[in-house]
């Protein structure tokens, strides 16, 4: 999934220096992380419920997520001021669609894009898709550290710096509970400043999975 002008899941104050310190290799825990990343592919739907909020340096906000995902379709509802009341996010293989609580509807070929449009907040919605599972996701390989179990502690991704700060037994999986996603943003038409740090804080406060 990908964002459109008005809404962004990004948020708290980024740690200094972190985006630029290099990460420790976890060689002896690799065994353990690929056979966890092996399980955890193989998850293709859930439903989480939680808590977002976005920051830049001069603008913020929050909203309630409700995110459904079953294979490629999504349907993410926003409540709250980030969503200006509410917005329905949905997207599948014919595109994205995001209703307002106007009843107003926009299309686009990506999610990323439509949220973009709707609320002016860029939201790594492709990489969420992955990062709420403690994966990282498709590409080429990114710098990672695990923590002392094999699982995610920290990704460094598409420009993105990702803390996995809690994880949260369900069922036979740990699965993230709160989030860190950051991004120094070096362009303006992205919704923010010329070199200003974009902050997203998760907080997930329930998974279902089937």
């Amino acid at each position: 999934m990908r964002p459109v002008p008005g809404l962004v899941i990004i948020f708290v104050s980024f740690l200094s220096g972190c985006a630029t310190a290099p990460l420790p290799p976890d060689a002896d825990l690799d065994p353990v992380w690929q056979a966890r990343q092996a399980a955890l592919m193989a998850v293709t739907a859930w439903h989480i419920r939680g808590r977002l909020a976005v920051r830049t340096a001069d603008q913020g906000g929050h909203a309630t997520l409700n995110w459904k995902r079953d294979g490629e379709r999504h349907r993410m509802d926003f409540t709250g001021p980030l969503g200006r009341g509410h917005l329905r996010l949905t997207q599948d293989s014919r595109g994205a669609e995001l209703r307002d609580a106007d009843k107003r509807i926009w299309r686009a070929a990506d999610a990323g894009r439509l949220l973009y449009r709707a609320t002016g907040w860029i939201v790594p919605l492709d990489g969420m898709n992955y990062w709420v599972l403690g994966l990282p996701a498709p590409g080429p390989a990114p710098e990672r550290q695990l923590d002392e179990q094999g699982r995610l502690k920290r990704l460094m991704q598409s420009g993105w710096d990702i803390q996995f700060l809690e994880y949260t037994r369900h069922g036979a999986f740990d699965l993230p509970s709160r989030m860190y996603i950051a991004r120094q943003d070096s362009h303006t038409e992205a919704g923010a400043g010329a070199g200003e740090t974009l902050e997203v804080r998760l907080s997930i406060e329930n998974w279902t999975l089937p």
